[in-house]
């Protein structure tokens, strides 16, 4: 969203801030420190909060909360559940998981098996700035969080008082995610 005026993101906007929240909750869900009480499916998981580090859970929770309240919203109905590229970690990894739409990066849509095109939302400009406003906000308190953790107090009390080294991919994923 380049310049002074928030507005809906485009389509090809909103694919890739929504690409880069499915990718960096890949690293998040799938990194083997996060445990499950039975292994997760695409429609459903029960994390093991007594076995998954409290950072990582938080972490986790806090991104998928701002990616399905404020990055999803930008994208047409059904497109976690049906474009593996900003599908949930779950589908993402079923190798038998039966996937609807792909992405054409040279027409910015989403089509389905035949070509049909799937509409992008219109949103007012109001819709955008909350939407927007809290992406940017949300994604400062995670880069804060998993970047600088080990040397912030304040990083560190928001993850109970303790560090926790959250990986290279994941760091490499907060920034690519949100970028300063």
């Amino acid at each position: 969203m380049p310049g002074d005026e928030i507005k809906p993101p485009t389509p090809a906007e909103a694919f890739e801030l929504a690409t880069n929240h499915a990718a960096l909750l890949r690293a998040l869900f799938l990194d083997p420190r996060y445990k499950y009480q039975q292994p997760p499916t695409a429609d459903f998981i029960k994390p093991d909060t007594d076995q998954t580090p409290m950072a990582l859970f938080f972490v986790a929770d806090f991104v998928q909360e701002t990616y399905i309240n404020y990055v999803i919203p930008f994208l047409p109905a059904g497109a976690t559940r049906k474009c593996k590229a900003v599908a949930n970690p779950w589908a993402w990894s079923d190798p038998d998981y039966k996937w609807e739409w792909e992405w054409d990066a040279q027409t910015s849509t989403f089509k389905d098996a035949d070509g049909n095109v799937k509409e992008f939302p219109k949103h007012p400009e109001s819709y955008a700035v909350e939407k927007i406003g809290d992406i940017f906000g949300r994604g400062f308190m995670t880069r804060k969080i998993v970047l600088e953790n080990a040397t912030d107090l304040k990083a560190r009390l928001m993850l109970g008082g303790q560090t926790f080294d959250f990986g290279e991919e994941a760091e490499r994923l907060v920034k690519a995610t949100y970028p300063m």
